[in-house]
């Protein structure tokens, strides 16, 4: 029997498997709910005695989550939570409502599956046998739900929806988060067909509960809902108010239903979107019975690393996952509010990503750009984001080693200037790792 000393050598073992996160060389293809359905079946259907909250979409997705889960969590129901990308630790993947599970409940899961994954096999004639890196992510995280006695599990898709290893379950609510053109390499050119790749989790009878979204995107939702006979609830049709007053240390938000009711809480997660993830999870929970005092109290508790993350003094940092357009409009928007336009940006971006629009929207900010290196888990070419940046801006400085980058930023800082690292989840883990 295959032993590990620790829970990164255990997730590290689970790394060594097909890994289509490192990889932009796959294609929907790839993706076969066939392997993932036999591979639970092999382990004894450990995600069949969880209630289930599915969250799929482009932007806000692990926010939604642990929200969600932590306001399950403070009603009482011991809550899992199964999100991607991790900052610092594969941990951060599977969590009890944001806290880590014990050191070895996160061992003996994967040295269990260590041990019976050599006798499973599935027939290979439309691709591989061998079962992904995230489809035995997925299974550790139902098997440590189920092995920590959850009741509730709040579940978000890798990429897409449809094909998504995490597409085998019956949930209780679906959450459709906003959606924008992305992975286009694997979901399709345009935004209606990444949308329908979203939508694909959908279920018969589940109610769907929708952020703000673009009219093409919102089209391809009610289709789906009404050919699945559930009900579509959206932000517009359901809130009337939607706003939020950030500070350094907390979110104060306020929403305001069509039925009159004021709904107000107070965020550890910073930044103006965080009102609206606040409001989707709200707009779940109630259908599902959750009192408000409830839900408030674990919001209240609820932090994930790399949400616009504010850390440190002389000088701050601010850490935020964002790599599309509109994550990035999201995080200048929170920046301004609370820092206005002075400050030092670390930038690194993986392949694939429209780095065009994002260094629009930047390059005018900001005292000093620099762009590095977002660490060696995706494909990623600096020099080529530095091209688009400097082309924009001829101050640019590329400093591809993140070590040396996050020095000079110090030294340009003097100890006053803010520095924010954003771009992708990669980027913010490499200078977070250095200073928190």
């Amino acid at each position: 029997m295959i032993q590990f000393t620790t829970a990164e050598r255990a997730f590290e073992y689970l790394g060594s498997f097909m890994n289509f996160e490192r990889s932009r060389k796959q294609t929907i293809r790839d993706y076969r709910l066939d392997r993932m359905e036999k591979l639970l079946q092999h382990f004894g259907n450990p995600e069949k005695g969880l209630k289930l909250i599915h969250i799929a979409g482009s932007k806000g997705k692990g926010s939604t989550g642990i929200l969600t889960a932590s306001a399950l969590n403070a009603a009482g129901f011991k809550t899992g939570l199964y999100t991607s990308p991790h900052i610092s630790t594969y941990k951060e993947r599977i969590t009890l409502a944001g806290s880590f599970f014990s050191e070895e409940s996160y061992i003996s899961t994967i040295e269990e599956i260590a041990d019976r994954i050599q006798s499973f096999s599935v027939d290979d004639t439309t691709g591989s046998s061998e079962a992904t890196t995230f489809e035995l992510l997925t299974l550790t995280a139902f098997m440590m739900f189920q092995k920590n006695n959850c009741s509730w599990a709040v579940i978000e898709t890798g990429i897409g929806g449809r094909l998504d290893a995490t597409n085998v379950i019956l949930p209780e609510a679906v959450i459709i988060t906003p959606v924008e053109r992305e992975h286009t390499d694997i979901l399709g050119d345009t935004l209606h067909e990444i949308a329908l790749e979203k939508a694909g989790i959908i279920k018969k009878n589940v109610p769907v509960f929708s952020g703000y979204q673009k009219k093409e995107v919102l089209q391809v939702l009610q289709e789906r809902a009404e050919a699945n006979s559930g009900p579509l609830y959206t932000l517009e049709t359901c809130y009337t108010v939607i706003q939020s007053i950030p500070s350094f240390s907390e979110n104060s938000v306020t929403c305001i239903d069509k039925t009159g009711r004021k709904l107000s809480c107070r965020l550890k997660m910073i930044g103006s979107v965080q009102a609206e993830n606040a409001a989707l999870a709200w707009m779940c929970l109630d259908h599902l019975e959750i009192p408000f005092s409830a839900a408030a109290e674990g919001f209240s508790r609820a932090v994930l690393p790399g949400r616009f993350e504010i850390t440190g003094t002389d000088p701050v940092y601010i850490f935020d996952g964002a790599h599309t357009p509109q994550s990035i409009k999201q995080v200048i928007e929170s920046y301004r509010e609370l820092f206005g336009e002075k400050g030092i940006l670390i930038f690194g971006a993986v392949a694939g990503k429209d780095i065009g629009t994002m260094a629009q929207l930047l390059s005018s900010l900001f005292d000093h750009i620099l762009i590095s290196t977002p660490g060696t888990f995706k494909e990623n070419n600096p020099k080529e984001v530095y091209a688009v940046f400097r082309n924009l801006r001829n101050d640019t400085l590329l400093i591809e080693n993140s070590t040396e980058a996050l020095q000079t930023a110090l030294q340009l800082s003097h100890g006053n200037l803010p520095i924010l690292v954003t771009g992708s989840f990669y980027m913010a883990g490499e200078i977070r790792k250095m200073v928190v």
